[in-house]
């Protein structure tokens, strides 16, 4: 063994357990007794620049925020489709106030959310532009996507609207109260009277969403057109037609004309992509070496890359445990509008970072680990498995290193779905961290620890 910190204190074991699940793939030989020492060594981390991430969530977000402390720019808007329920129906085209020429009385794009970051007043402005594109539900979306590839950016879009998180002149603290704030965008009414016009025409495009996407309306893109100050995470949109149509009134005759609306609502069924643009990664990161730190940025930022000290680890010593801990710094962050703190980060090698999210992988504790944010610390308590199957590499394969990343992980900041399931909460899926969030990891002293395990006869 070479480039370690050798802990001198030795220590005597029972024998080894017929349960080697803690192992890995090492085995120890029968025996009275075994000898575990204990080496750290020294873990090489760096930030890693990330262009893009998995695009797909059930929250959209909207909005550009300069943060004051990290000097990064940070723009986001999405691109959505809107599900159609199954046999969808307007009224009777004779009930309609001119059956010869269905319409639409008015139209609105609702966005719904119960959060934002930043400045409630920050003055910022959108526009909306119908989708000419099919955006593939079978297909893998990245927040670099180009939305000019899915809408004529030689058009004038459908709508542009100014505004604000919170709206004090149309009166947003009437959601505000139950923790919901609304934007409402009117669209014109000759776009409600080509989606009502199409159903009297051809109802089948109205049969479920596939029909009624790729026949009637491919969906919007809500581009972020001007101003900086806040970004809204966006939990519902809404599509909101309303028509005329009779009703039978008191007389008994159908002479009464209502208002009523039917809604097409952004959902999990059908695609929803956020674009994500972050500048001034490079000085950032340029600016962290300087200070001897990695940094973590969310939501396409900035990833932590660990390189694993693999080549100074013993290649016949059964390992008993290996344990990676990573300490944040920190910041002296006077800003008015704080990033948080990523609570959890997915390590998972870097070759495999893509896949893990496309192929919608969960933690296995063989070849991908969670740690939680405690006590200022990340601890990767027992990545034994990992190590084992990266030193096997090393001694089995003489090209082992003709990949420059084959010993590299990358942190990961994910949020966990989880349910229950016989009392227990199962992780059931994993997604990247969305937020805006901002961490200084400690460079210095980070530590591969790990125990080794010999026959004492051995020695």
């Amino acid at each position: 063994m070479h480039k370690a910190l050798i802990i001198p204190a030795l220590f005597l074991l029972a024998a080894c357990d017929d349960n080697t699940a803690n192992l890995g793939v090492e085995v120890m030989p029968d025996g009275d007794f075994t000898v575990s020492t204990q080496y750290d060594y020294p873990v090489g981390i760096e930030s890693l620049p990330v262009e893009k991430i998995l695009a797909r969530s059930t929250t959209a977000y909207l909005g550009k925020f300069t943060d004051p402390y990290t000097n990064t720019v940070f723009e986001t808007d999405f691109l959505t489709q809107f599900y159609c329920p199954e046999n969808f129906n307007f009224p009777d085209q004779e009930l309609l106030e001119d059956p010869e020429n269905p319409e639409a009385r008015s139209v609105e794009l609702n966005l719904y959310y119960s959060s934002y970051f930043g400045d409630s007043l920050a003055a910022q402005k959108l526009a909306v532009h119908e989708l000419t594109r099919v955006l593939e539900a079978d297909e893998f979306y990245y927040t670099n996507l180009d939305p000019t590839q899915y809408y004529d950016k030689d058009q004038a879009p459908l709508q542009e609207q100014a505004y604000t998180a919170i709206d004090l002149i149309h009166g947003d603290s009437l959601y505000a109260s139950n923790g919901v704030h609304m934007l409402s965008i009117p669209l014109p009414k000759s776009f409600g009277d080509r989606i009502v016009k199409a159903y009297y025409e051809n109802p089948e495009n109205f049969k479920n969403s596939e029909n009624f996407i790729r026949n009637v309306f491919p969906g919007f893109y809500l581009q972020h057109t001007q101003g900086d100050g806040a970004v809204l995470n966006i939990n519902y949109v809404y599509l909101d037609i309303y028509f005329d149509y009779k009703v039978e009134s008191s007389s008994g005759n159908v002479d009464s004309l209502v208002t009523a609306y039917t809604q097409f609502i952004a959902t999990p069924e059908v695609v929803q992509e956020n674009r994500f643009s972050m500048d001034n990664i490079t000085e950032l990161i340029e600016q962290g070496n300087s200070e001897n730190v990695a940094y973590v940025m969310t939501p396409a930022g900035i990833f932590p890359e660990v390189t694993l000290p693999i080549d100074d680890i013993s290649l016949n010593d059964t390992i008993n445990s290996a344990q990676l801990v990573i300490s944040r710094k920190n910041n002296l962050n006077v800003s008015k509008y704080q990033m948080g703190s990523p609570n959890e980060l997915l390590m998972v090698r870097k070759s495999e970072l893509d896949t893990f999210f496309e192929e919608q992988q969960i933690p296995d504790n063989q070849s991908s680990y969670v740690a939680y944010l405690s006590n200022g610390q990340y601890t990767y308590s027992n990545i034994t498995n990992l190590i084992n199957v990266l030193r096997r590499q090393r001694r089995d394969n003489p090209d082992y290193d003709s990949d420059p990343d084959w010993n590299k992980v990358v942190l990961v900041p994910i949020t966990e779905v989880t349910q229950t399931i016989n009392n227990s909460s199962v992780i059931v899926r994993v997604l990247h961290d969305l937020g805006l969030n901002f961490l200084k990891l400690k460079k210095d002293d980070v530590k591969l620890s790990v125990i080794y395990s010999r026959y004492k006869d051995a020695q």
